[in-house]
């Protein structure tokens, strides 16, 4: 009966300290926002049945909910015997005989009107105390401006001696650039913590209330537990002034980061836009600039060659070729502009165009994709590329069914095609599409005298056809 009676008021003695753990050694901030009131440890411990709690402290919450192993809090006994201690604000779970069966993870999720934060602690119930120490908390490393505050936390549980003049330690040692471990200074504060639900479970805080050069570095938390010692780093980082950070979990403001999300998105689209608009623009009058301060002599190499360009075309592609490529080439942009007609099958095209191409600067190959199998296309592409020129081949379709088309070809006519400058039609009237040619080909001489037209006569009465529209 009296056994009964101690034990109660030892149980109950347990239960009011540990709800009042979320109020001690909290953080030193004044922020109204929903924050971790001190270190969220991610590990417990506690001993068969035993008295045991467990804590989720936060302060600037509207509610809190308790989850074990994604199961919502009430709990069934199968599940957990833990239940809410209400005086300390639902932050705190306890019983007073811990059963193996409690072990698991628990997870307290918080909210307010803005913002939901969550926090899991593993928590594993022992048969009995350990020998070797286990680290349940250590701080991560740190990025601190000078004359600010500086803390660290370090938690283990710690062995049960099992000799007389075995050692249980704690504390926080300096790690030196030359690698050994000293003494703290006397600007550098320890303060020792235990836990009244399990007397093994002690910490130590380190605390600088003024952080100077000499503290920044790497300390160590050594615990000592029997003949076994832990060591866990961190390290301390200098923090340019003006940086912002996330102290003790406080909130992350998800709107702004939103926000300045979706300005970053938008200002990426609307570079890649103007760089697709304006680049090429951009580049062929900085290449018409470099051409007017060329010297006299490089003038002199550009007239070496008899024309600029050699347009190459079959006969499905020759109305388009004389009444628009042709005379926008040879009128507006004054290229000296020689023709070469092709047969349409494309065995023969190099033989064809060997002696026009060294007249010219350039090459210009007009084909319709379509009237080729894959395996034409492909031969028509390898007799342009063993040119001495290499040529720029203008796509009046779009490639039809490249992937299947690419199987059938071994793969060589995508490769084909990569190391191939290609340049898609689109409309007489498209600037775009004249810009990326003019990038492609060679920069006409300057024209000072009386214009120069197509040298064919195909070209001289184009003139009249349909097609003859100039950009």
């Amino acid at each position: 009966m009296w056994f009964l009676v101690a034990l109660g008021v030892v149980t109950g003695a347990s239960l009011v300290r540990s709800a009042g753990y979320c109020s001690t050694n909290t953080f030193p901030t004044n922020t109204s926002s929903m924050h971790f009131s001190k270190e969220p440890v991610p590990y417990e411990y506690g001993f068969q049945d035993k008295f045991k709690s467990i804590h989720c402290c936060v302060k600037g919450y509207r509610s809190i909910e308790w989850f074990k192993d994604g199961v919502a809090y009430p709990w069934s006994a199968g599940v957990s015997n833990l239940i809410l201690y209400p005086e300390a604000a639902n932050q705190t779970l306890y019983t007073r005989r811990a059963a193996r069966s409690d072990s698991g993870n628990y997870t307290c999720k918080l909210s307010n009107e803005t913002h939901s934060e969550t926090h899991t602690v593993r928590l594993n119930i022992l048969e009995k105390p350990t020998d070797a120490p286990k680290t349940m908390f250590i701080s991560k490393d740190q990025w601190v401006e000078e004359d600010s505050e500086l803390r660290l936390f370090c938690e283990a549980l710690i062995g049960r001696p099992y000799l007389a003049d075995a050692g249980r330690d704690l504390r926080w040692r300096k790690v030196w650039p030359n690698g050994t471990e000293g003494d703290l200074s006397p600007s550098q504060t320890e303060i020792k913590t235990t836990r009244e639900d399990v007397e093994d479970i002690i910490g130590s805080y380190l605390t600088i209330s003024r952080v100077s050069a000499h503290d920044y570095g790497t300390y160590v938390c050594v615990v000592h537990s029997n003949d076994v010692v832990a060591r866990s780093y961190v390290t301390v980082h200098y923090k340019y002034a003006g940086g912002s950070g996330w102290c003790g979990g406080a909130g992350v403001p998800w709107r702004a980061v939103a926000a300045g999300g979706a300005a970053g998105v938008l200002l990426l689209v609307t570079g890649l836009v103007l760089h697709r608009r304006c680049t090429p623009r951009l580049l062929l009058a900085a290449r018409h600039a470099r051409a007017r301060a060329a010297t006299a002599a490089h003038r002199a190499r550009v007239l070496e060659k008899e024309f600029d360009v050699c347009v190459c075309w079959t006969a499905v592609d020759g109305e388009l070729v004389r009444g628009a490529l042709l005379p926008t080439l040879a009128l507006k942009y004054k290229y000296r502009v020689h023709t070469a007609p092709l047969s349409t099958t494309p065995d023969n095209w190099y033989s064809s165009l060997v002696c026009e191409v060294s007249r010219c600067r350039s090459l210009v190959a007009v084909l319709s994709p379509c009237q080729y199998s894959s395996q034409q296309l492909l031969t028509a592409l390898r007799q342009l590329r063993a040119l001495p020129v290499p040529p720029v081949v203008v796509l009046l379709q779009d490639l039809p069914k490249l992937k299947r088309e690419a199987k059938e070809s071994g793969e060589s006519l995508v490769e084909v095609l990569r190391r191939t400058r290609l340049v898609a039609w689109r409309h007489v009237h498209e600037r775009a599409f004249w810009t990326q040619l003019r990038l492609a080909l060679p920069l006409p001489p300057a024209r000072t005298q009386e214009k120069h037209a197509v040298e064919t006569e195909e070209s001289k009465n184009s003139r009249s056809g349909s097609l003859t529209a100039l950009v």
